[in-house]
């Protein structure tokens, strides 16, 4: 009896027993995966990944309905195509040649 329990003590043996533990939950999941659906997604099965990332884009956007808000958006919006318009200057003055 004294070796049995000496048996239970060490850690290889608590190691030994946490992964049995473990791998018998594991082998329960996938058997029932197999054999019974359980853990299937059907909604998202036959869709493409196109689709599933504009879903996403579209749950996380949301319309803004503040006018507030959507003044200073829509001055965000001329000032940002006003610093592209400079952008797109000063590249095009950068293409000449030097000594012109």
């Amino acid at each position: 009896m004294k070796l049995l329990a000496s048996v239970f003590e060490q850690p290889w043996f608590i190691i030994l027993i946490l992964l049995a533990f473990f791998g018998a939950v594991v082998l329960a999941v996938i058997l029932l995966k197999k054999k019974t659906g359980l853990f299937k997604d059907e909604e998202g099965a036959n869709k493409s990944e196109a689709q599933i990332a504009k879903e996403e884009v579209d749950r996380i956007l949301v319309d803004v309905d503040d006018p507030e808000a959507a003044k200073e958006m829509a001055e965000f919006k001329q000032e940002e195509a006003i610093e592209e318009d400079k952008k797109e200057e000063e590249a095009i003055g950068e293409d000449k040649p030097l000594g012109q």
